[in-house]
């Protein structure tokens, strides 16, 4: 007996329904609207790189290439595999050569900055004379400092040229607008559905990559993990620029606040390097003999004024993580992180909010259709589905969850294998990637989250508590989650290989444990052994033990 109405799993004809094309999605919409003015920043640089007249060209266009190589994946089904594996290697050379150049741009601009700081506060020291005793120092790293740029703007002009042999510019502005023009097609509110939480996706995903290195904060010789936590900050930063427009007032506030993040470390990195670079020059030179008529090598004025440098490089880099640790701690204090998780659940722009609330059995007839893009696994879909309902259904006593619950472990089975579609491997995560982008689902936010979370860990060991968008949902849509995830673990299970062969499972709820009937006309002995394996959720959510006969 069905409760809370129906579940149609042998729906005729689905099979014959044709995959939407993967560049008609209102993602790709919502990428066409956001990569060309990253191009067109990148593009309008080339000339002013090339002159080599202003640092500050270089500079640009670095920054335009990193905004343009971060967007670019997350739009990356919206290209095909070749065209776009071509763009990403011709960027991300030029953004080498860029980086390497801005690098030693940035190290010549401090030197002269700091001989002018360095030189004023000798000169206002009382009864200051002679040479300012760091100026030698100064003087030889940017000797060599120079020499690198000029070589370094030899790797720009010929990494340059292979970009303009290349013409992805071109056929990078080409595509992006034949794809807007496609893309005009696709109904606005087509984008309410996919494109939220997949942002809300990406973006937690990269303050998760960024926090995971707050431990090391307060740590004032963690090189390494600070330089990693800036890199971190960057991604995050650029990857909320792509997806501000989803939000109200364009997630000004927290971007702001990564970008000075991104700034400190940047200037403890800074400090890094010159810290590692003075000191490998020291150490090689305390090996050497000295030569007259070595015009290479420093002379010893030279180290001691290196040695002075070094000592100011020390200090600045003890007051910069001071600093830096004042500001993450005032973060913390004003709640910034879980102030843009709350954005991402109730901060969006209307138009990325449906304006439809649909009915469960609209939305059970989406989810069968959309399971006829794996044709090969409507069986298996529909089997899995009618297990999980009637465990759901015999277990009600226990959980006490909702009719519109019982739908979404229903979409949930019907889904959970359409990741098959491009391969066996890990096709669990990408069935629940599918279902956070696919608008062609009427699921809002909440649903869509605990739709693909449910369908991601019916199998393995996948702890779903640590996805980054379990944690954007509360306590009791969480619990939901596990609960469902848990019934259709022991539903998939019945349904091992695939041949449909459990036709009921009868569900008994004990004290202790709960009993799980299962019927059949044929051996099922492989099937109830894999079913009980998959019970350790059931176990550690429902408090009970799970006996399957």
């Amino acid at each position: 007996m069905r409760r809370h109405g129906s579940w149609n799993t042998g729906v005729p004809g689905m099979a014959g329904i044709p995959e939407a094309s993967s560049t008609d999605t209102g993602l790709c919409r919502f990428g066409m609207q956001r990569l060309p003015p990253l191009l067109e920043a990148f593009e309008k640089e080339i000339d002013g790189v090339r002159a080599a007249g202003d640092i500050e060209y270089i500079h640009r266009m670095r920054v335009a290439s990193r905004r343009l190589r971060a967007a670019l994946p997350l739009f990356k089904p919206c290209f095909p595999q070749k065209q776009y594996a071509r763009w990403m290697k011709e960027i991300t050379s030029i953004t080498r050569a860029l980086g390497e150049a801005r690098d030693a741009d940035v190290q010549i601009a401090f030197l002269v900055r700091s001989c002018k700081k360095s030189n004023a506060a000798w000169k206002a020291r009382p009864g200051a004379a002679g040479t300012n005793p760091v100026e030698p120092a100064v003087a030889f790293l940017g000797k060599d400092l120079q020499k690198k740029r000029r070589q370094l703007q030899v790797h720009v002009l010929s990494a340059l040229a292979a970009l303009e042999k290349s013409g992805i510019v071109s056929d990078m502005r080409t595509t992006f607008a034949s794809r807007l023009a496609d893309g005009r097609r696709i109904p606005v509110q087509a984008m309410a559905f996919g494109v939220p939480t997949v942002a809300a996706l990406r973006i937690e995903s990269r303050l998760e990559d960024m926090r995971a290195f707050e431990p090391w904060v307060e740590h004032a010789d963690a090189v390494a993990e600070h330089h990693a936590m800036r890199i971190a900050a960057k991604k995050l930063r650029y990857t909320m620029e792509v997806y501000a427009p989803v939000y109200r007032l364009g997630l000004q506030k927290p971007i702001s606040r990564v970008k000075k993040v991104q700034e400190i470390l940047g200037d403890i990195h800074d400090c890094d390097v010159w810290i590692d670079t003075v000191t490998r020059l020291l150490l090689r030179e305390r090996g050497r003999f000295r030569s007259q008529d070595a015009k290479t090598q420093p002379d010893t004025a030279t180290l001691a004024s290196l040695r002075l440098f070094l000592q100011e490089r020390e200090r600045e880099r003890v007051q910069l993580h001071r600093r830096f640790m004042r500001y993450w701690e005032s973060l913390t204090r004003a709640g910034t992180w879980d102030g843009l998780r709350q954005t991402f659940v109730s901060g969006r722009m209307t138009r990325y909010i449906p304006v439809k609330k649909y009915r469960d059995d609209e939305l059970r007839l989406a989810c069968e259709a959309r399971a006829a893009i794996y044709p090969a696994g409507l069986a298996h879909h529909r089997t899995v589905t009618r297990l999980a309902l009637m465990i759901f259904d015999g277990l009600q006593p226990l959980h006490r969850m909702s009719p519109h619950d019982r739908v979404l472990l229903g979409c949930a089975g019907m889904l959970h294998d359409i990741g098959w579609l491009h391969g066996a491997q890990r096709h669990n995560a990408r069935s629940a990637r599918m279902i956070f982008a696919d608008e062609s689902l009427p699921l809002d936010f909440a649903d869509r989250i605990t739709t693909g979370l449910v369908a991601l860990a019916h199998r393995g060991r996948v702890r779903i508590e640590s996805h980054p968008l379990f944690t954007l949902l509360p306590s009791g849509a969480q619990v939901t989650i596990l609960q469902l995830a848990a019934i259709l673990r022991i539903a998939d299970g019945l349904d091992l290989i695939h041949a449909g062969s459990v036709e009921e499972v009868r569900c008994t709820i004990g004290d202790r444990q709960v009993t799980c009937e299962v019927i059949s006309q044929t051996d099922v002995t492989q099937e109830r052994e894999r079913a009980q394996s998959r019970s350790d959720l059931f176990v550690r959510v429902y408090g009970r033990e799970v006996v399957i006969t």
